[in-house]
């Protein structure tokens, strides 16, 4: 959604009171009086007549490079923290609203141009490190099935009514963000459920926007290229908990060392769940598999179809977001009970002779940990763990070497290969890993991800257990500039099911 139309045009007078309530405003240059304004944009080349453009300060543009440009299309308003002395002389009739934070100028100016459309909905925000996704899938299915007509924006997909959406960010920015939950209230979503990254709370993305229900996963190290320090990271999540009203709830995972400083200077109520007997919200695993897991929750036993000691957390946090709605607690665990499969995320695929992958988004040291701890835990003692992961280009590289030494200690073979490579050297990549790893001679290295998908699949036994991480859910692989269509799960279908079914083996004369 490049640009923000509200439903009538918008005085600069509103404008100018709203940025002024938020104490943003410094200056004001260029005439006033009468003046409206159709649309609300953050690129230059979006902009047309009577367009407010913001200028924004990028990791990597700084777009007040592009005011002229931006006016030159039909910008009479501009915002931006800095205007130039020539760029006033240079266009006299455009008025300059210089403001102290441009981010945040534009998350509140795009709930503005969207008549906050966002306080028809009860707003749900998940954050953490891991299992974000997966426990917003949770709730979301589960508010559903329970009547309750939710829109869901996450790292999967955008989903309300019988829309989906594919995902430019795990959290959009805030023009499109403020559209989407308009265009829920529209269609009378009661609930809209998101997954809130750190980086948009860093970027302002969800500026003005009031969350009823919060809820805290997990903090473990990630997106360090960003953020540059692990404390950094944690004060950008703390964010949300800490603009959080006295009206709303924090649900914070107590069994988590950052927990309870997450919810440290919130001003809601907060409610904390774990298995440790001080969590308000308890559970404990009665049993778990690789068919599912049976948990004891506030007392009352279910068996649910995920799989995973991380999965249980999850469950526990959308009972959790029902509980603080409300709910009825036996209703809410049968409902869970029955959620579908997320895609991408610890999805497992079966083949006939035994041997079943699992398909995962885990990405991060303690993400790839969890997941082999689990299915370390719950394989037949005679399969064999394999493990086939990449780390991404471009991103934080102190993680490389601390996934190839997980990998190595909890998997009984591992192959290394490309995951989004991006504009780095796969073979810089390869480095890294190896670093981490004692015997990296041991593991097999190839840059093919499609390729090392297609070996594990030729060389592993009946019965062997194969984790494929890193991607999950994605549908592409992002190489140099471009993004190619590459899906994990397809090719695992493809490629196991080729040669770990018996019965194709023997249609083509190989048995």
């Amino acid at each position: 959604m490049p640009v923000a139309i509200p439903h009538h045009p918008l005085p600069l007078s509103q404008v100018l009171k709203y940025l002024e309530r938020e104490r943003l405003l410094r200056a004001i240059e260029g005439p006033v009086e009468r003046r409206v304004l159709t649309h609300l944009a953050d690129n230059s080349q979006e902009v047309e007549a009577n367009g407010l453009f913001v200028a924004i300060r990028g990791e990597h543009v700084d777009s007040h490079r592009f005011i002229p440009q931006a006016i030159e299309r039909g910008a009479t308003v501009v915002v931006g923290e800095a205007i130039p002395d020539a760029l006033k002389a240079q266009f006299p009739n455009v008025t300059f609203l210089q403001v102290t934070d441009s981010r945040r100028a534009l998350g509140l100016l795009a709930v503005l141009f969207q008549a906050n459309a966002a306080r028809r909905l009860r707003l749900i925000g998940i954050t953490g490190t891991n299992g974000k996704s997966t426990t917003a899938f949770l709730v979301y299915h589960m508010l559903n099935a329970l009547g309750e007509d939710t829109g869901l924006i996450g790292t999967i997909s955008y989903r309300f009514g019988r829309h989906e959406l594919p995902a430019s960010h795990t959290t959009p920015g805030p023009i499109e963000l403020n559209y989407l939950l308009r265009r829920m209230a529209g269609m009378h979503c009661k609930s809209c459920v998101m997954e809130v990254s750190s980086h948009a709370l860093d970027q302002e993305r969800v500026a003005g926007l009031s969350f009823s229900i919060a809820v805290f996963t997990n903090l473990t190290r990630d997106h360090l290229d960003y953020h540059g320090t692990f404390e950094a990271y944690l004060r950008a999540k703390k964010k949300l908990f800490d603009q959080l009203s006295f009206r709303a709830t924090a649900l914070y995972n107590l069994d988590d060392p950052n927990g309870p400083a997450m919810v440290a200077d919130t001003k809601a109520c907060c409610l904390s769940y774990g298995q440790c007997p001080e969590a308000q919200l308890r559970m404990r695993i009665i049993h778990h598999s690789l068919e599912g897991l049976t948990l004891n929750i506030d007392g009352r036993l279910q068996r649910f179809p995920l799989v995973g000691r991380f999965n249980a957390y999850n469950l526990l946090a959308a009972y959790g977001v029902g509980r603080v709605m409300g709910k009825d607690p036996e209703l809410l665990l049968q409902v869970l009970a029955q959620s579908p499969q997320v895609p991408g995320r610890f999805e497992r695929f079966t083949f006939p002779d035994g041997t079943t992958a699992v398909v995962d988004y885990a990405h991060t040291p303690d993400a790839l940990e969890n997941v082999l701890r689990t299915l370390r835990e719950i394989k037949p003692a005679s399969a064999r763990l394999w493990c086939i992961f990449g780390c991404g280009g471009e991103r934080d590289r102190g993680k490389r070497p601390m996934m190839g030494a997980i990998a190595e200690r909890l998997a009984d073979c591992v192959v290394v290969t490309s995951d989004n490579p991006r504009s780095e050297d796969p073979r810089q990549i390869f480095e890294d890993i190896r670093r981490g790893m004692q015997h990296p001679e041991a593991a097999l290295w190839e840059i093919d991800r499609a390729k090392a998908i297609e070996t594990v699949a030729r060389r592993c036994r009946p019965g062997d257990v194969v984790l494929v991480a890193g991607k999950g859910h994605e549908t592409y692989q992002v190489i140099g500039m471009e993004k190619i269509p590459f899906d994990d799960r397809q090719l695992v279908q493809e490629y196991f099911e080729y040669h770990h079914s018996p019965g194709r083996a023997r249609l083509l004369g190989f048995a």
